[in-house]
């Protein structure tokens, strides 16, 4: 019976080692990161300058869509009105649908690149797992500050 504690503790002990979370046979947990992805979504340039790219597209849409309304309500007959707006209305989702297409585009190339930084800097202070703040308790090695450095280069 003591043996097979034994075999379990050195099976265990291999597993640990190769993970790196075990080094002469005192056990340590790994390093864990912690990042404020919030604050990143409010303060990094490129974030901002996205969100203000589609707020831009978006008031020239709505501009858009005034203009259109103008150009159906000096129609004079409802016949004319309606094929315009239904012109207008084709017209108006393809717009939507190429904005909200380019933005989905960009937004995931943008979180690749977050992601990658995040991963490079949690790599460079040695951490072996990174979590969101406020999903853990305590603990961690914050590197909001770190990302946020990096995405401004």
């Amino acid at each position: 019976m003591k043996k097979s504690y034994v075999v379990l503790l050195v099976i265990l002990g291999v597993i640990l080692a190769a993970y790196g979370l075990c080094s002469f046979g005192c056990c340590k947990g790994p390093k864990l990161a912690v990042v404020d992805v919030q604050r990143i979504v409010n303060q990094a340039q490129p974030v901002v300058e996205l969100r203000q790219d589609m707020q831009s597209k978006m008031s020239s849409l709505q501009e858009w869509v005034n203009n259109s309304n103008a150009a159906i309500n000096k129609e004079s007959s409802q016949e004319k009105k309606d094929k315009l707006a239904k012109q207008y209305q084709e017209e108006l989702m393809q717009k939507q649908q190429a904005i909200q297409s380019d933005y989905a585009k960009k937004l995931q190339q943008l979180d690749a690149e977050l992601t990658k930084i995040i991963e490079q800097t949690a790599a460079k202070e040695g951490c072996h797992v990174t979590f969101i703040k406020g999903s853990i308790a305590a603990g961690g090695i914050d590197i909001t500050d770190k990302v946020l450095a990096k995405i401004a280069k």
